[in-house]
């Protein structure tokens, strides 16, 4: 009988303890870490090889993220491999492990070996002349990866050997192939090795400045908080309230940092006009929302990208990673030149149209943005009025996708292009000009892609499904409307405000409730009813008084003051018309005294806004923009914006007539879903809590389509939507109808979940 495959992938890990060479793109200016000796230096450089080692996998998070998913298709040029995978065929010989790059379980155990033979060694109680440990930051880095690359394995393989000792000798192979330990996505959280990374979870960041010039080391970080928030979104299932809170938690001290903040109002929004000849919409010059993902700087909480892991712009410097680009279109060709006096290397990357590539954008992606809507304000400052823009759709879709007439064919179909790994200088590393490194110069004139791993705008989101699966599904809808952010402006509190103008009377008979406006109004309705039906009442008050208790007893009437809970309000009684989430209930206000994770106001403010403007267009309709557009700003003072605005149009956070509020959201999704929609006061009642948070969970997962797409990220949103709502089918349905209609085939092999995921080779 065959080796299992901890066996198999072991024997090729032994001393595989990675060192990484100087010249290599992944090593800053050693001359910055003047307190570092050479003993920790030789394990700053094991850390720099670890590092190193994730270029191994980079492109498969992209590849099998979205080709699990429903926002990618497969064209006519497909391989055999890739289709292999966008088909779910886990047995097909093209999966086998070595057979496509992308399925090699072993480069996911190089790394996890890696660190777990620097984590054995690594000396953290090595300390500076300030009696600062040496090596905890870079220790803490190392943990946080191998926790993340056991996450990748999961979603890769959904049960996968379980690993936490280095494996350097045949002997350590043999013990760890005769323990036969496995970890699963339900049980990985209570592992050692996540317990590990709680330990270091508040241990701070490494910072070496850029590295080779090309991007900043600490865009190289894994955040223990990410990752922690990850591992227990994943684990989460619908009711799970306590896994929910725990990723909540993380993403919330993350982005209650230094590092995190924010979603930013500047900038980072698309504006669509109408073109008068064709009547289509398209960009605005204003738009700047690719703008984003163009950056190699410093992380710092004003910008968006998080992690990454780069690609080498030449072999000179490492990995140069190409599948991306060439899955959807984009041929690459580098060029190296140097001087005839041996002191300058230029690097040159140019990327060439491929018409004939293997990934575009489905059908399903390309409807949900289309089915979007646009919402502007038409007129002046002071005669304003918000509309919605029909048949614009979504403007970050024309900022990721493209179609292009092929010039080879000879009819007039277009082809789909992706463009969001390639677009301007987007997922760029590196930059125009250059930085002297011992008498050599480094000059990029166009930027490859590289996967980014975290954002502020996927955190963000994740944090909205932690909070809606905790059962906070008003305040999830706000980082979608409005963002959330510290000041008082809109954070809900409980106070006088609160409470209703009115108390409502009832009467209750054989179980079922009447209402009244008042106790007078209760009465003299059942007083009259009692008088139909021929009881004749004193015309002495209090006997009259006695005679209407004693009816009420013999017919089983109950009668009180308002004794419902307090969430079954509607929201125009729980909120003051001058607060911004008005969709947050009563019950949400109150709990959510209770959790930290909804602390927004802090001494350093990092989850304070910033001041917002938002365009209105000046004489246009909502058939033409127009190319006028002015700014105003509405309660500056520590605002923020919502994920949905960034492609959506900009609607002040208090507008009341705009299509996407709370109730209308929830049931259109719920009709999407084939399910019954629920009024104002449905929405708040505890009854229908799962129904609502289902709802909350589909808008949020598409808009982490629209937000998201083509990042790598959507296996795992549709996983975590599917155990939200507990059934296998929420994941079927969406990837089987990619296309534009149903594969029933592929419908009924994604019934069982087990199919989701790649069979280990044995």
């Amino acid at each position: 009988m065959k080796k299992n495959i901890i066996y198999i992938v072991l024997l090729a890990l032994v001393t595989s303890f990675s060192l990484s060479s100087c010249e290599d793109m992944l090593t800053p200016d050693m001359d910055r870490n003047d307190e570092i000796d050479q003993v920790a230096a030789d394990t700053l450089y094991s850390y720099w090889g670890i590092l190193k080692s994730l270029q191994s996998v980079a492109e498969r998070y992209v590849i099998l993220g979205e080709c699990r998913g429903d926002l990618v298709s497969g064209t006519e040029y497909i391989s055999d491999s890739i289709h292999a995978i966008l088909d779910f065929q886990t047995d097909d010989v093209a999966t086998a492990d070595g057979a496509c790059r992308y399925l090699k379980a072993s480069d996911f155990y190089h790394i996890i070996n890696s660190c777990n033979a620097y984590i054995a060694q690594c000396d953290t109680l090595r300390k500076t002349g300030t009696d600062r440990s040496v090596m905890i930051k870079e220790y803490s880095q190392v943990v946080s990866i191998r926790a993340w690359v056991y996450l990748q394995l999961l979603l890769t393989y959904q049960r996968v050997p379980y690993v936490d000792t280095p494996v350097l000798s045949t002997e350590e192979i043999e013990a760890v192939h005769n323990a036969n330990r496995f970890v699963t996505i339900d049980d990985f959280a209570d592992s050692p090795i996540v317990q590990k990374l709680e330990e270091v979870r508040g241990v701070d960041y490494p910072n070496y400045g850029n590295y080779q010039n090309l991007v900043h080391s600490t865009l190289c970080l894994f955040p223990q908080n990410l990752v922690l928030g990850d591992i227990y979104l994943l684990r989460a299932k619908g009711g799970d309230k306590d896994s929910y809170r725990k990723a909540a938690q993380h993403y919330y001290d993350y982005l209650n940092s230094e590092w995190g903040g924010v979603i930013q109002t500047n900038n980072m929004f698309g504006v669509l006009e109408r073109d008068r000849i064709t009547d289509i919409f398209e960009l605005g010059s204003t738009a700047g929302w690719p703008g984003m993902f163009n950056t190699t700087t410093e992380v710092t909480a004003s910008q968006e990208v998080v992690t990454v892991i780069p690609s080498s712009m030449s072999k000179l410097f490492g990995s140069v990673q190409r599948g991306i680009q060439q899955l959807f279109g984009f041929d690459s060709e580098i060029s190296v030149r140097t001087n005839a006096e041996d002191t300058i290397t230029t690097v040159a990357v140019s990327l060439t149209a491929n018409f004939k590539h293997e990934l575009g954008a489905s059908k399903l992606y390309e409807n949900l943005n289309l089915t979007q809507d646009y919402e502007a304000y038409i007129g002046t400052s002071t005669t304003k009025v918000c509309k919605v823009i029909n048949g614009a759709g979504d403007a970050r879709y024309q900022m990721t996708t493209n179609n292009r007439p092929d010039p080879d064919s000879d009819d007039s179909e277009t082809v789909n292009f992706v463009m969001k790994q390639n677009h301007g200088s987007g997922y760029a590393v590196g930059s125009s000009g250059g930085r002297a490194y011992v008498g050599r110069v480094t000059t990029i004139t166009f930027p490859t892609a590289y996967p980014i791993i975290y954002r502020k705008g996927s955190i963000w989101l994740r944090f909205a499904e932690a909070l809606n699966g905790a059962g906070f599904p008003g305040y999830a809808f706000a980082v979608l409307k409005s963002g959330l952010c510290g000041n008082s402006a809109w954070v809900p509190t409980l106070n006088t405000l609160y409470q209703p103008d009115e108390l409502r009377y009832f009467a209750v008979e054989n179980g079922d409730s009447s209402f009244f406006s008042s106790a007078d109004a209760l009465k003299d309705a059942y007083v009259q009813r009692a008088i139909n039906e021929g009881v004749v009442f004193s015309e002495d008050e209090a006997t009259k008084a006695t005679e209407y208790e004693a009816y009420l007893t013999t017919n089983g009437i109950t009668v009180g003051k308002d004794t419902l809970s307090y969430n079954e309000w509607p929201a125009e009684s729980i909120v003051p018309e001058d607060l911004v989430c008005d969709h947050i209930g009563r019950r949400e206000t109150r709990e959510a005294q209770s959790y930290p994770f909804f602390t927004f106001q802090t001494d350093k403010g990092y989850l304070r806004g910033t001041g917002t403007a938002y365009t209105y267009a000046v004489g246009g309709t909502e058939r033409e923009i127009g190319s006028s557009f002015a700014t105003y700003n509405f309660n500056g003072d520590n605002m923020t914006t919502g994920i949905h605005t960034r492609g959506c149009g900009r609607i002040m956070p208090n507008e009341r007539n705009t299509v996407f509020n709370y109730v209308d959201q929830i049931n259109k999704m719920l009709a999407a879903d084939g399910q019954p929609t629920l009024t104002k006061k449905e929405i708040y009642q505890d009854a229908n809590l799962d129904k609502v948070q289902k709802a909350i969970g589909h808008l949020i997962l598409d808009e982490l389509a629209l937000e998201t797409a083509f990042e790598g990220n959507r296996f795992f949103d549709l996983v975590c939507y599917s155990r939200l709502c507990g059934s296998a089918d929420e994941f079927a349905k969406r990837v089987a109808a990619r296309s534009g209609s149903l594969d029933a085939g592929l419908y009924g092999r994604l019934q069982n979940e087990s199919n989701w995921y790649f069979k280990l080779p044995q």
